[in-house]
């Protein structure tokens, strides 16, 4: 018996689904952040960043007028010795003194109690 020739298969097609522009913006967002380091090194590098700037202004000399006071205000030079002593003198001040903190440590606290007594697993109708 002969056989009947067979017929190849359908071509796969090869259209592409043409994706939305929030698509392909999430898409670029989504690349850029897994390309950033640990959020701890960004810190430190945008810390250091902050000190050399520091030394830099200083060394050039530049100044701003405070525009209520009129008051003239010069760079400090982190590097030097008088700017590693107010680094190390001043920061508390500067984490109590900035008002935002405050919210957001007790925001964090809240979400992390609610997270461990079980209340959001609760809140989501069992999902975990």
């Amino acid at each position: 018996m002969a056989r009947p020739p067979q017929t190849p298969p359908p071509a796969a097609s090869k259209t592409r689904v043409r994706r939305s522009a929030v698509d392909r913006f999430l898409s670029v967002i989504e690349r850029v952040g897994n390309a950033l380091p640990h959020p701890a090194t960004l810190f430190a590098l945008l810390a250091l960043a902050v000190i050399v700037l520091s030394d830099l202004t200083a060394r050039f000399g530049l100044s701003a007028v405070h525009p209520a006071t009129g008051e003239v205000i010069s760079p400090v030079s982190l590097l030097s010795i008088d700017g590693l002593h107010r680094i190390l003198l001043q920061t508390v001040t500067n984490f109590t003194g900035f008002a935002p903190l405050g919210t957001v440590l007790v925001a964090l606290i809240g979400i992390g109690i609610a997270e461990s007594s079980g209340l959001i697993c609760s809140a989501r109708r069992g999902a975990c």
